[in-house]
């Protein structure tokens, strides 16, 4: 009897310890949290607010903890960044302080060829995370850049991800599909465009002449952002077409939890 209540005892230890060792490696395992990063460069070290300055500067948030999510969440914020700034040049640089040594090297070398030219060149990327919830991460990117032309590039972009696995949520994964048909409703009637007309009858160009939703999708607590940058659907002089909705109004067409 002694060894039985001997070996009962062993086991629930055994058990205890089992279950504590678990307790300890599920609290190693942090929430999923950000940080900001920011990367700069001058040429010179001119002064940018003193205008006549060749510089660039990225600022965005970085994914720590959690279970890898974080790792795949940073590797597409960089792809983003990369591709926004370096969109002529494609698969020439992979990481952003990559991207800040060539964005100076090609000034220097663009400089260097035409001596007569003389204008600075200017990029900037401020990325924050926008909203943040156990259903959607949504993070917000205003680039403001000039590289020579008519005009600099100056766009609204998001990212959103899902907290669990780290993956971009796209429009199907936001939205059911009735809320397509409901956009275009009221982005007909803002902008003037009778439903019995083809949607690029008043000058916008839709590809295929059929209505789409923004790739850019921002998201808050109160409120979701149909986001058209220059260019998107309408010619630069246009500008911007934003479409902002209260959760409340659109609820029944939205996929995600608070």
């Amino acid at each position: 009897m002694k060894r039985f209540f001997t070996a009962c005892l062993l086991v629930f230890l055994f058990v205890s310890c089992a279950d504590d060792k678990k307790e300890e490696e599920k609290d190693e395992i942090k929430a999923l949290s950000f940080s900001s990063k920011t990367i700069e460069k001058k040429l010179n070290d001119c002064l940018p607010e003193n205008g006549d300055c060749t510089f660039i500067s990225l600022s965005f948030p970085v994914a720590e903890n959690g279970k890898g999510e974080a790792e795949k969440i940073n590797k597409q914020i960089e792809n983003f960044i990369v591709k926004t700034v370096d969109f002529q040049d494609e698969d020439s640089v992979e990481k952003p302080e990559e991207l800040v040594e060539s964005f100076i090297k090609d000034y220097k070398e663009t400089a260097s060829d035409f001596p007569e030219y003389e204008l600075p060149w200017e990029a900037t990327v401020n990325g924050k995370v926008n909203y943040s919830s156990p259903s959607v991460i949504s993070i917000k990117f205003n680039t403001d850049m000039f590289t020579g032309g008519a005009h600099g590039y100056r766009s609204t972009n998001y990212l959103n991800f899902d907290p669990e696995t780290g993956k971009i949520l796209n429009a199907e994964d936001i939205f059911n599909s009735e809320f397509k048909g409901f956009a275009e409703e009221d982005f007909r009637k803002k902008q003037d465009i009778p439903l019995e007309e083809n949607i690029n009858s008043t000058g916008m160009f839709f590809e295929n002449d059929e209505f789409h939703l923004p790739k850019n999708i921002g998201i808050t607590e109160n409120s979701i952002i149909l986001h058209y940058n220059a260019y998107d659907i309408a010619p630069y002089s246009a500008g911007d077409f934003i479409l902002k909705y209260p959760r409340t109004e659109i609820q029944q067409f939205l996929k995600l939890k608070k």
